[in-house]
């Protein structure tokens, strides 16, 4: 079967994807129509009015084929092996443009991604990344990677974040989210891998009592047990450990970190496995009526000191829902803010647990790292009477955070020097010490480094280098000791990386 294609603007795309649909599937028109209206309308509807859409089919599609060959093809019912693809471009398109050499660069900076529909009628929506340029509201900041693909044979490359929905047999939501995770990690990074679904089955065999397939889902153990598995040193944190407004916390700072996080939710009768990758820009509203941060035991001296932490604004996350379009912006006490017309225990739902994956040589997880920090920093500073500081707190790598360093024009220079001759490890907590002014300029006026390697909190053992209130820590990388020194620190533009 040769290949076909056509071009529609997003306005008038709904009955040429409609009889595509019922061409994939071979079903009547209206049951096609069914089709559309229940899976690609929504994801059709994010998108900018601007958008052009190319429509190539039958295209082979991994996932699909993964799934079609280890399940789909041992069935008596014949399901089809091919899928469609849909690829995205902002404004106006033609089919010329794809053979003329000179339109090449102007094509590039038009595509915002690609989508597969699969031949699974309950869920069509098969492996996409779609830019956030694509859609109309995009004022998020999120995780994202680059991308290979092609559109009518020609080679692009789209930044963003994988998405699918779940077929409900070969995968559910929990493998769909590991399945996610690991093509991002594995497309961004040479230490992981991309895998199939196959891939997904075969780890989890090892721990599992029944059958695989059909799928009946996972609990959160085997999720984890999964990302360890595919090369992670998981952290699994649990809401009733720590308590509602510290676990939102540590949720927070590890998004801030750039960390996907692999999050489960609970209501009465539902368990949903899901993603969240990034968070709306915070206002300057949010900031200004961003309330003192509670007591966690650490003394605050002197008591008029007014302590805010970043973590406790009420932003709202991005999440990537296999039931949603990709990039939902919802609160973090509200994580199905958009099942509309949904079964009412969804609109129950909580976030109960979340993994951080993290490289396996970080010892030193969230919780600790800021509680290391925040006690470092009001028993070894002077702090004056009615000072007020806002900490930002993060996770970067050492590597990312000099190269941002050495270019921060912002920075001091000396203090600057200081820093990139000290040796970091491959991963390192950032404590910016800012105030509420500063931090709308994203600026801050302190800064302190801890090695994410060292688990031992003990004898500052975490502590690389700190500078507030024109007192200087730095280590000596040969003796191993700290000097002190009467060094100011001048603002400086805040590390904003992780997110883009």
């Amino acid at each position: 079967m040769n290949i076909e294609s056509y071009i529609v603007t997003k306005q008038y795309c709904t009955v040429p994807l409609i009889e595509s649909i019922q061409k994939l599937l071979k079903i009547p028109n209206d049951k096609a129509r069914e089709v559309y209206s229940s899976s690609l309308a929504k994801h059709i509807d994010q998108l900018k009015d601007s958008i052009s859409i190319l429509v190539e089919a039958p295209y082979v599609d991994k996932v699909y084929r993964n799934s079609y060959y280890h399940y789909f093809s041992s069935k008596l019912k014949d399901y089809p092996r091919d899928t469609i693809k849909l690829s995205f471009f902002e404004g106006k398109i033609s089919d010329s443009d794809f053979r003329n050499e000179d339109k090449y660069e102007s094509l590039k900076n038009q595509y915002r991604g690609f989508m597969v529909l699969r031949p699974t009628v309950k869920n069509i929506i098969g492996r996409n990344v779609i830019s956030p340029k694509a859609l109309r509201d995009n004022d998020f900041i999120t995780c994202t990677a680059k991308f290979h693909s092609t559109a009518n044979f020609v080679k692009f490359k789209v930044e963003g974040f994988p998405h699918s929905s779940q077929d409900t047999e070969t995968i559910t939501c929990a493998e769909t989210t590991l399945w996610a995770i690991m093509e991002y990690f594995g497309t961004k990074y040479p230490d992981y891998f991309p895998v199939l679904p196959s891939k997904i089955i075969e780890v989890l065999k090892r721990i599992s009592t029944e059958r695989q397939i059909p799928s009946r889902g996972l609990r959160i153990d085997q999720i984890s047990y999964a990302l360890r598995e595919f090369g992670f040193g998981t952290r699994l944190y649990a809401r009733d450990d720590f308590g509602m407004d510290e676990f939102r916390r540590l949720f927070s700072c590890y998004v801030e970190s750039g960390i996907p996080l692999l999050v489960a939710i609970h209501g009465d009768v539902i368990g949903h496995a899901l993603l969240c990758v990034g968070h709306c820009q915070v206002t300057h509203d949010q900031i200004d009526f961003l309330v003192e941060s509670a007591n966690d035991g650490i003394k605050i001296a002197p008591d008029t000191v007014k302590f805010y932490d970043n973590d406790d604004i009420e932003k709202k996350f991005v999440f990537i829902d296999d039931n949603m379009p990709p990039f939902q912006k919802l609160l973090f006490k509200n994580p199905t803010g958009g099942y509309f017309d949904c079964h009412p225990d969804w609109h129950k739902c909580e976030i109960t647990h979340f993994i951080a994956p993290l490289y396996p040589k970080i010892y030193l997880e969230a919780f600790e790292a800021k509680k290391f920090c925040k006690k470092f920093l009001f028993e070894n500073f002077i702090i004056p009477v009615d000072h007020e500081i806002y900490l930002r707190f993060f996770l970067t790598s050492g590597r990312s955070f000099k190269n941002v360093l050495n270019f921060n024009k912002t920075f001091d220079a000396d203090v600057r020097q200081l820093i990139l001759e000290t040796p970091l490890p491959k991963f390192v907590w950032v404590g910016e010490i800012s105030n509420k002014e500063l931090i709308k300029e994203r600026q801050a006026n302190g800064l302190i480094l801890l090695d994410a390697t060292e688990a031992d909190t003990s004898e500052l053992k975490p502590l690389i280098f700190a500078n507030y209130l024109s007192v200087l820590f730095s280590i000596d990388p040969d003796e191993y000791f700290f000097s002190k020194k009467d060094i100011s620190l001048p603002t400086f533009s805040i590390f904003t990386n992780n997110l883009s």
